[in-house]
């Protein structure tokens, strides 16, 4: 596995309508209009952000993850208004077993259009091609729809329900485990992942 690459090149990721780009602390104020939307944190461990010191908090919380190699975010951008609109990343890796899990968070303006979907097929490219990982991950609550179909357009198959996994707002959520193989991907090129326009 070659984690170090993702870390030393910092890459820049571009699709039809989206440009994914490091996430950084300065991002903050955008972030701030993501997070404070109670819709966005729903399903998610994350309250809703009250202050924009709560997105400072948090989006230095990920980077010091970044910068001690342990994950690595985009801010996603959307090309034809240089808006920032959601992230996207591997929020964990496992160097011996050469795997890492999706993350993915998104203005909730922009839902329902693709723009998940789009924005974490390149990165799961990037992960196969050029860190050399054998397997990626994904968890959503069971109950969360949406996130659920974003990882099965991106190529991934359900593996099962991880009961009560996640103390979420109080409560033990089931969670729902999708996953991806590089053996997978490859020979999914051509097909399912190949009627995603742009990456």
């Amino acid at each position: 596995m070659r984690i170090n690459e993702i870390f030393d090149s910092t890459p820049l990721m571009e699709t039809s309508r989206l440009l994914l780009r490091k996430l950084s602390v300065e991002d903050a104020e955008e972030y701030f209009s993501l997070a404070s939307n109670p819709l966005a944190a729903k399903h998610t461990i994350w309250n809703a952000h009250i202050t924009i010191e709560d997105s400072i908090s948090y989006l230095s919380g990920l980077q010091a993850k970044m910068d001690h190699g342990q994950a690595f975010h985009w801010g996603i951008i959307d090309k034809a208004t240089g808006t920032f609109i959601g992230r996207v990343g591997f929020i964990h890796f496992d160097t011996l077993h050469r795997l890492s899990e999706v993350g993915f968070a998104l203005h909730c303006d922009w839902w329902g259009q693709g723009i998940m979907s789009e924005a974490a097929l390149p990165m799961i490219r990037y992960g196969f091609e050029e860190l050399g990982l054998n397997r990626i991950e994904g968890r959503c609550n069971a109950d969360n729809l949406a996130s659920e179909r974003v990882l099965l357009k991106i190529g991934m198959t359900f593996e099962g329900i991880l009961r009560r996994q996640l103390k979420i707002k109080d409560e033990f959520i089931d969670q729902k485990m999708y996953a991806i193989l590089n053996s997978d991907f490859n020979e999914l090129q051509d097909g399912a992942l190949g009627r995603i326009k742009g990456i």
